[in-house]
């Protein structure tokens, strides 16, 4: 049994926490907060067995504890990933994984001097859907990749963390990353940003990002669009030189269908009926990484992470 520790307690560490309520292979064993009521709290609605920590060194220095899960705002994510790696404790650090490619290189030259497991929480690239999309890909199901799209977009402006720029906000940051990827499970790492359009607000936030991605021998090319102003249709497609691959809600799969050239249906597949607490897919990757000796997710490896990071830092320097 893996005993996770929840840094930071904020919306997504409450989904966290929920989805992983009765799992036989991971239990929330402790949360932390700078303000004991706040965790006491999190931990009575969410997660009643687990230890409360009054500070985040606590629970990272804890012996009762085998991974810690960063949830806290963007711009700490490379502090509390770093305050973890030196007391020689696991960590699942939630998405965007660093402020920089800099930040994330330091982080993996850490884990990497002390054999401590690092993953980035990017849950789509863990999940079953995900996995099957690549599968048919890799079987030749739709031929070379020529082109690949997609748009991820909530009504979520008047969120307080996406306007700031102290917490790393903005819709590229929150949302982009998961278009960015999309885009390099399906084109590969070889691949350059060749344009970007972003509106942007005095302080600098994103609200709305579209950007093009195109592999360095020119093959395939992406289109890429992210928004926190609207509630987009979020769906992607792979299209490649036999058929392609549709993708109902990049963010979370509901399904993923092949269709020939001339649009036939050629085969389907919805996602299982608890979607909604899809995050155990990715907590359970890290049971069995750290069971079995390993520092990264085969599903999230760190030269994955890394790209992402590199990608984010261009696009935000073109915005």
């Amino acid at each position: 049994m893996l005993r996770v520790g929840i840094l930071g307690c904020g919306t997504i560490a409450a989904k966290i926490a929920d989805s992983l309520k009765g799992n036989k292979k991971v239990v929330i064993a402790g949360v932390a907060s700078r303000e004991r009521n706040k965790a006491k709290k999190f931990a009575a609605a969410h997660c009643p067995e687990a230890k409360v920590f009054t500070g985040y060194e606590k629970l990272a220095a804890s012996d009762e504890i085998d991974l810690v899960y960063i949830a806290t705002p963007n711009t700490y994510h490379y502090e509390h990933a770093i305050m973890c790696i030196k007391e020689y404790k696991n960590i699942l650090v939630e998405k965007p994984f660093a402020m920089s490619k800099a930040e994330a290189d330091s982080i993996f030259f850490e884990a990497k001097n002390r054999g401590v497991f690092v993953a980035e929480a990017m849950w789509t690239s863990y999940q079953p859907l995900h996995m099957k999309a690549l599968e048919w890909i890799e079987k030749g199901r739709i031929g070379a990749v020529k082109y690949v799209s997609a748009n991820l977009g909530y009504d979520i402006a008047a969120v307080p963390r996406l306007n700031s720029t102290v917490l790393g906000g903005g819709s590229y940051l929150d949302l982009g990353v998961y278009t960015t990827n999309f885009a390099l499970s399906f084109m590969g790492n070889d691949i350059k940003v060749s344009r970007v359009f972003a509106r942007t607000v005095s302080s600098g936030i994103d609200r709305d990002t579209s950007y093009c991605l195109e592999s360095e021998d020119g093959s395939i090319l992406g289109n890429f669009y992210v928004t926190m102003c609207a509630d987009t249709d979020k769906d992607g497609v792979v299209v490649g030189e036999k058929g392609k691959i549709k993708f109902t809600n990049i963010n979370n799969y509901r399904k993923i269908a092949i269709y020939s050239n001339d649009d036939k249906l050629i085969e389907e597949v919805e996602a299982d009926k608890d979607f909604l607490h899809g995050y155990v897919y990715e907590f359970e990757s890290c049971a069995k990484a750290i069971s079995n000796g390993l520092i990264q997710a085969p599903e999230m490896p760190w030269f994955r992470t890394t790209r992402i990071a590199q990608i984010n830092d261009t696009i935000r320097s073109m915005m």
